[in-house]
C-alpha cells in the first residue's frame, strides 16, 4: 500500500512537474468558413507557444456551432493545402462526424488532447517544418 501512495504521489508530481504548458495569442480576424441550416463553421488563426518543447507554431482553430433548438449531426471533409498542394485530398482520415446539441459550442485548442478535426496546422516559427497552409476547403454534409 505504501509503494501505491508512493507512486501516486510520484506521479502527481511528475504530471504537474513536466505538464504542457501551451499559450495561444490570437491571430487577425476569424473567417466564417460554411453557414447554413443553423450551423456555422469559423476558423481563427492562433500562434500556440509550447514553452515545454520551445515550439512556436501557427494553427487554424475551426469552432463549430449550433444555433438550432435540436441536436445535428455533420459529417466533414477537410482538404488542407500546404504550399498550393493538397495533402489531405485522398486521406480518410481528414473524413470527421460531428454531433453537437441544442445550442453547443466545439472549438479547436492548442492542446494535443484537442479534437483533431478543429486544430489544422498553419505554419511553426523558426522550426524544422517549413510548410505553410495555403488554403483550407470544407465538405460539410448535414446527417440530421
Amino acid at each position: 500500500m505504501i509503494r501505491f501512495f508512493s507512486f501516486a504521489i510520484g506521479l502527481t508530481f511528475c504530471s504537474i512537474a513536466f505538464g504542457q504548458k501551451i499559450t495561444s495569442t490570437i491571430v487577425g480576424n476569424p473567417k466564417i468558413l460554411y453557414n447554413e441550416g443553423g450551423v456555422v463553421i469559423s476558423s481563427q488563426l492562433v500562434t500556440c507557444n509550447d514553452a515545454s518543447r520551445h515550439e512556436i507554431m501557427n494553427f487554424e482553430l475551426l469552432s463549430v456551432k449550433n444555433n438550432n433548438d435540436a441536436p445535428v449531426a455533420i459529417k466533414m471533409k477537410e482538404d488542407i493545402y500546404y504550399d498550393g498542394a493538397c495533402r489531405t485530398c485522398d486521406n480518410y482520415e481528414y473524413n470527421f462526424t460531428l454531433n453537437l446539441e441544442a445550442k453547443e459550442l466545439k472549438s479547436g485548442s492548442c492542446d494535443r488532447d484537442g479534437h483533431p478535426a478543429l486544430s489544422i496546422f498553419s505554419s511553426m516559427n523558426d522550426g524544422y517544418i517549413k510548410e505553410k497552409l495555403t488554403d483550407t476547403k470544407l465538405q460539410v454534409v448535414r446527417l440530421h
